[in-house]
């Protein structure tokens, strides 16, 4: 009975420990005022800078974890970094988004909810320059999931000229892997439009949201280092479920008058 005694009391001051370490460093990220995506540090120069065990300090990671507000990332740029929940995604990527959110720690789902193969509309023949005099194109759609909670849908329109028997294979995996692996197309380049909307009531309901909740619709196609046009697709996210970003070097001409008034 003493032993039991003990143990209930050298839990109860772990608990309490993690408490006060999980208070200090939610202090910390809240004096430094580091914002999401930022990096704490590595866990040895935290334990170090608080004056604790690499042990202690991951048992309130592991409780900061659980409540999103850190990440920690493995390989040379990672460590611990503050985060609030959010995927972040790059506008113009060429990843696919469970790539990206296995980097910030996360897990990303699919479920397929239509996969046809139809007719190419006029703006499908278009947008990816599809030949022939009646093309086709698989029309799939996928719910996305974060953490099983739902994050976006997505609508693709691939041409089906490039793809043979797509519809046979696994659609809940990422699309630009099995591009890669069992095509030979490459992704190289994307181009993409932003916009801020509301939902259908289908979109609302698909994505567990109320009525008037802010998305975030991204127009996508994307090519190849040809220069061929291979995806062109749809995807909405909610609002605040996910972060933008935006890195560029260099400049950006404005116009093509700026320009000839030189």
């Amino acid at each position: 009975k003493g032993t039991d005694m003990e143990d209930r009391i050298d839990a109860g001051q772990g608990r309490l420990a993690t408490s006060e370490l999980v208070y200090r460093i939610r202090a910390l990220i809240r004096d430094q005022e580091l914002q999401p995506g930022e990096r704490l540090g590595s866990e040895r120069a935290l334990a170090q800078s608080l004056g604790i065990s690499r042990s202690d300090l991951r048992m309130a990671l592991a409780v900061l974890e659980a409540s999103h507000e850190v990440i920690r990332k493995i390989g040379r740029a990672g460590g611990i970094v503050v985060s609030d929940g959010r995927l972040e995604r790059n506008i113009n990527t060429v990843e696919s988004l469970p790539t990206i959110a296995r980097r910030q720690g996360m897990r990303v789902s699919s479920k397929v909810l239509q996969a046809v193969i139809a007719p190419a509309s006029p703006s499908d023949i278009r947008l990816l320059k599809l030949p022939g005099e009646h093309p086709m194109v698989y029309d799939i759609t996928r719910l996305r999931y974060i953490e099983d909670q739902p994050l976006s849908l997505e609508r693709s329109h691939l041409p089906a000229y490039l793809f043979p028997m797509f519809l046979t294979r696994d659609l809940t995996t990422p699309f630009y892997t099995m591009f890669e692996r069992d095509y030979d197309v490459r992704p190289y380049s994307v181009d993409e439009t932003l916009e801020s909307v509301v939902g259908d009531a289908q979109e609302n309901e698909l994505l567990e949201i109320e009525p008037e909740t802010p998305l975030m619709r991204i127009h996508r196609i994307a090519f190849t280092a040809e220069g061929t046009p291979f995806e062109r697709a749809i995807d909405v996210y909610v609002a605040d479920r996910m972060r933008f970003t935006m890195h560029h070097s260099g400049y950006v001409r404005l116009s093509a008058t700026h320009g000839s008034a030189k």
